[in-house]
């Protein structure tokens, strides 16, 4: 599978709305991005450098020993060196759209609905429409060697690929990352709905969603770029003119290392900044250019790797990858959920031992269930959107267990620990979770953790088995969405067993 692209983080301003975007972008289909013959690659590199475009001559382009492709080293490369740098002519971007002569295509995106965009995180949108207008161009686009090489349709979130209903193939992921399952749901209606209402008779869905793929798992979003006159800003609207995300030629072919794997480091390097390399050319355009230098020395015949993560100390998430990259890595999954409803019924078959809370006074109870609504906002806050949620060593997070806490209070004393913590310090919410956690006894937090491992164990049999190896998607499968949403399923389905038992 492979597993090329950038990350990088930067803020997009769209009027007063400032963004902080994160953006990794990957391909991942094998056998629709087959590695290039000789002349491809020639062509390729060339292509670029007529251009304005430097590739070193210590790069070339191979077949990945997984059946992708990728960038490597031809001989021993330093540290700190420059091997790749795209001018911004070189760039892809909304800016194409707006200097072109698509007004089908600028009209689609001059009415593009950005509070809609944004509440989705249909951040690709723009870029997507202005890869659609690019590729319409045929032969008379710059860009055309780069388009005709893109996949079509690689495996990605955004394409369905269940029989049927749009979300047939997310089944396994909407039982067992709900969260994640819907959020593929809500951009693939997303996308639909923009086609739906803006998109002209010349377009198809298909268009858009594939250059959608392409525009998720390939571009980069930097914080400058040189602002669009007056005129190209009215041609595509300030909402789209306001993008700063692009594609990039030759630097997406870059694959994906881990933290301790990666050698590359992907960002901008201006002909006047320090950390610049050493050239003969000064042209200012050099301050809007893309930079792919060496973070360390690097042998001959290694591949260039590129850490999704960025300028981040920690690996990115699997959720991520799925979302963004039509990927996952094995045991590389953080977390598992349960829901609050899942919760509850685990909650009800302990009211036995619960029969304390019967002599409450309304007072209490009321107090104490404005104490549960405020953890669970905390909760959603730090999981993204999760009540309960476990780390990959099935132990529950500070957030879920302070909510288990506060759930599982036997009597009077239970309450009024959980809830010393609110009279102590009322003013800094983001310090409850855990302060509530040390307010209660041993004995409440094993009371708690039990009907958290009894929640999970009621879930394991309620949600769907999980069927296949977790570290692959099948031998002579192919490697579809669905396959991916289940190999990412399975993972969390063997944490969810790690809830009830660690040692598993």
């Amino acid at each position: 599978m492979e597993r090329s692209g950038l990350h990088v983080l930067s803020s997009c301003f769209l009027r007063k709305y400032a963004l902080v975007i994160l953006i990794l972008r990957i391909s991942s289909a094998t056998s629709l991005h087959p590695a290039l013959d000789s002349t491809s690659k020639v062509d390729l590199f060339d292509w670029a450098r007529q251009h304005g475009a430097y590739i070193s001559e210590s790069i070339e382009i191979r077949s990945t020993d997984y059946g992708g492709r990728g960038l490597f080293a031809t001989k021993d490369i330093p540290a700190k060196e420059e091997l790749i740098r795209i001018p911004y002519d070189l760039q892809l971007g909304v800016r194409q759209l707006a200097e072109g002569a698509d007004e089908e295509m600028q009209s689609m995106a001059r009415n593009l609905p950005w509070q809609y965009i944004l509440d989705n995180e249909l951040f690709f949108i723009p870029l997507s429409i202005a890869l659609c207008a690019e590729k319409r161009k045929g032969v008379d686009s710059i860009f055309e060697p780069f388009l005709r090489d893109l996949p079509t349709l690689p495996t990605h979130s955004l394409v369905a690929t269940g029989k049927g209903a749009n979300d047939s193939d997310l089944g396994f992921l909407l039982a067992w990352a709900p969260i994640l399952g819907k959020k593929v749901l809500d951009r693939r209606n997303g996308i639909q709905t923009i086609y739906q209402q803006l998109a002209p008779p010349s377009l198809s869905l298909q268009e858009l969603v594939s250059a959608a793929t392409n525009v998720c798992s390939r571009s980069l979003v930097r914080k400058r770029k040189p602002e669009l006159s007056t005129d190209q800003i009215q041609r595509v609207g300030e909402f789209a003119a306001s993008d700063h995300s692009r594609m990039l030629p030759v630097i997406d072919l870059v694959n994906h290392g881990s933290l301790q794997a990666a050698n590359v480091w992907v960002g901008h390097l201006s002909s006047n900044s320090d950390a610049a390399a050493t050239t003969e050319d000064d042209d200012a355009s050099n301050d809007y250019s893309t930079s792919l230098k060496s973070t360390r020395n690097i042998k001959a015949g290694d591949e260039l790797l590129f850490d999704y993560s960025g300028d981040n100390d920690e690996k990115i998430s699997n959720d991520r990858l799925l979302l963004d990259y039509g990927f996952v890595l094995p045991k590389h999954t953080e977390r598992v959920t349960l829901s609050l409803d899942e919760f509850v019924p685990a909650l009800m078959a302990l009211d036995d031992k619960r029969q304390g809370m019967n002599n409450l006074p309304k007072q209490d109870l009321d107090g104490l269930d404005g104490l549960i609504q405020f953890l669970l906002k905390q909760a959603s806050v730090a999981q993204a959107g999760a009540a309960l949620a476990f780390d990959s060593e099935g132990e529950p997070t500070v957030q879920t267990l302070a909510i288990a806490l506060a759930m599982t209070c036997q009597g009077q004393e239970d309450v009024t620990r959980a809830f010393q913590p609110v009279l102590n310090n009322p003013t800094d919410g983001s310090l409850l979770p855990a302060q509530v956690v040390e307010s209660c006894t041993e004995a409440q937090k094993e009371f708690a953790r039990g009907a958290l491992k009894y929640a999970a164990i009621l879930a394991c049999t309620k949600r769907p088995l999980v069927d296949g190896d977790a570290s692959c998607v099948g031998e002579g499968e192919e490697a579809t969405f669905a396959n991916v949403a289940r190999e990412y399923s399975a993972m969390c389905h063997a944490m969810l067993h790690r809830v009830v038992d660690p040692r598993l």
